[in-house]
């Protein structure tokens, strides 16, 4: 069974709520809630799915040498029960849960009538300028622009401290997180140096901040993929913080529990390893403590892939 905290961390990093707009033919649009979850990678897509339900479904791949994607997926009803439960731990996405719960009790106090074919009769015009514009507000919360959500929608609204519990904060690595061992030359030392490095990127940087005061970190900018949408941030774990990073959340990982594992093995190595000097420069490594942590660097990389071959 997932967590529901995880669940939420899981959803603010990989997840959307929403509201889609259905034609229908000769009559008003309908308008129903909607939660998804996408990720490639099926297992946890499938845990979450034992815990909470919803329906599966093959999204295909962003480009031909990737993973395939999956979604799972929750409407109307079943929709409004994924957010009842998991809605008091979002903090990326709890203005839309909040908006989706009003605009559902708002749906549960109304009474919709149907004609003698069994079919709904359309809504009335105020109905309809009812829904469109929540329709509207949800478009304007999950829009990846730089109109998104903003000072007016509560996005600079401070967050509950005990939120970002150490489940909720395995869900959103497990999402939008990268464990990783870095390879670089160093100027002094023929030897290359090998560092941990763990890093988390949103969009939503008061987020972020409640993170760093409970764990520690690091936040710098990171410039959007595209000019049109909103700017993101990065918080970074290395050195000495990951450590306690991990002490915290490692049990409650589940996509990237291997990550975890191998970086632990890389950090203990490097605590029972001595670098000396050699004058002003730093000795060499001994080359099996060299080609241990290019292993581990590369098997992390593999785990990382996004390609087909992981």
């Amino acid at each position: 069974m997932v967590p529901l905290e995880y669940l939420a961390g899981f959803v603010d990093g990989e997840g959307y709520l929403g509201l889609a707009k259905v034609r229908r033919r000769n009559r008003t649009h309908e308008y129903c809630l909607r939660v998804s979850i996408y990720n490639s990678n099926l297992a946890i897509l499938k845990e979450i799915q034992r815990t909470i339900g919803g329906t599966m479904s093959a999204v295909g791949q962003q480009k031909p040498a990737w993973k395939p994607s999956y979604a799972l997926i929750w409407t109307n009803a079943a929709a409004a029960g994924v957010i009842r439960r998991i809605g008091p731990f979002l903090c990326v996405k709890s203005q839309q849960s909040a908006a989706l719960l009003a605009f559902d009790d708002h749906i549960r106090a109304g009474h919709r009538h149907r004609n003698r074919a069994g079919h709904l009769l359309p809504l009335s015009a105020r109905e309809v300028e009812f829904r469109e514009g929540f329709y509207r507000r949800m478009k304007r919360l999950n829009r990846k622009g730089a109109f998104g959500q903003g000072k007016r929608e509560g996005h600079w609204l401070s967050i509950d401290q005990s939120k970002v519990s150490p489940k909720y904060v395995a869900g959103l690595i497990d999402a939008e997180g990268a464990l990783m061992i870095t390879k670089t030359r160093v100027a002094d030392c023929r030897s290359p140096s090998y560092r941990p490095r763990i890093s988390l990127s949103n969009t939503n940087k008061r987020v972020l901040e409640t993170i760093q005061a409970e764990y520690g970190g690091i936040i710098a900018n990171q410039p959007a993929p595209k000019a049109a949408w909103r700017h993101a941030y990065q918080l970074v774990w290395t050195e000495g913080t990951i450590e306690a990073l991990l002490l915290s959340v490692q049990a409650h990982l589940r996509v990237k529990r291997r990550q975890a594992r191998i970086l632990n093995d890389f950090m203990r190595q490097r605590k029972t390893t001595e670098q000396g000097r050699n004058g002003f420069r730093l000795a060499p490594l001994p080359y099996k403590v060299l080609a241990f942590r290019e292993r581990l660097r590369r098997q992390i990389k593999v785990l990382n892939n996004r390609g087909v071959l992981e």
